[in-house]
């Protein structure tokens, strides 16, 4: 008994076939195509601790040589280790298109504060990590004196990140004392007098204090003419002259 032949089974086969020939050869064209450009976008529009120049030199870098290179020659996970071991990159993502145009989209690390210890002078970022100082750009951020204790770390970048996120602590705040008990006293930017924090427990508690403290004040010629704020005491401010 003679089968039938099924042409739409046939026709559907040579189908899906001339695809996967279209598609290796595509690619295969793709990965013989040299690298034309680096395409360096920073992400991070308020950070400029590093330039799109010096982001294409680390990509550079790690080409197998200096002369034009093809697309299969790249090792996009090494450029990409490459530029997030950058102290001033947080993250990155590197791709290539069909144009053979090299994308690398870099977010920057975000300073919010800048320690002055002594002979060393560094940021900390968001994570609470170390960041070196840049000749590219220097952050507006509080500066911080005084040593802080290495378990304090995660409740003191709690505290920063908490005045980063905030327009008026952002913009107040100008100095934060580490004392050696490891309380703290602020400088504020419109005012003489220091603020005493205390240790870093009911943050919250205590910053909506000194907003209410300085709603109700800021009107009062009398708070020019304080020497101490106090925020020690959650239920209360109290003020010295």
């Amino acid at each position: 008994m003679i089968k039938k032949i099924n042409w739409f089974d046939v026709f559907l086969g040579l189908v899906i076939a001339a695809m996967f020939s279209l598609l290796a050869f595509a690619n295969s064209r793709n990965n013989a195509r040299y690298i034309e450009q680096i395409d360096v976008k920073l992400l991070s529009s308020n950070n400029h601790f590093i330039t799109q120049e010096s982001v294409e030199k680390l990509i550079i870098q790690t080409f197998p040589r200096d002369s034009k290179i093809v697309n299969s020659e790249l090792n996009l996970n090494k450029i990409e280790d490459k530029l997030n071991k950058h102290t001033s990159i947080a993250q990155s993502e590197v791709f290539v298109d069909v144009d053979g145009k090299l994308h690398a989209e870099v977010t920057q690390k975000k300073a919010i504060a800048r320690v002055i210890n002594g002979s060393q002078s560094y940021y900390i970022d968001e994570n609470g990590d170390k960041m070196p100082l840049s000749n590219q750009f220097s952050a507006h951020v509080p500066i911080v004196y005084g040593v802080l204790k290495p378990t304090n770390k995660e409740v003191f970048s709690k505290l920063l990140n908490r005045i980063n996120e905030d327009e008026f602590l952002k913009t107040t705040i100008t100095g934060i004392q580490i004392n050696t008990d490891q309380s703290l006293v602020f400088t504020v930017r419109d005012y003489d007098y220091l603020v005493e924090f205390g240790h870093m427990k009911e943050i919250e508690k205590k910053f909506d204090n000194y907003k209410a403290f300085i709603h109700y004040s800021k009107n009062d010629t009398i708070i020019g003419y304080y020497k101490n704020v106090n925020l020690r005491f959650t239920e209360q401010v109290v003020c010295t002259k």
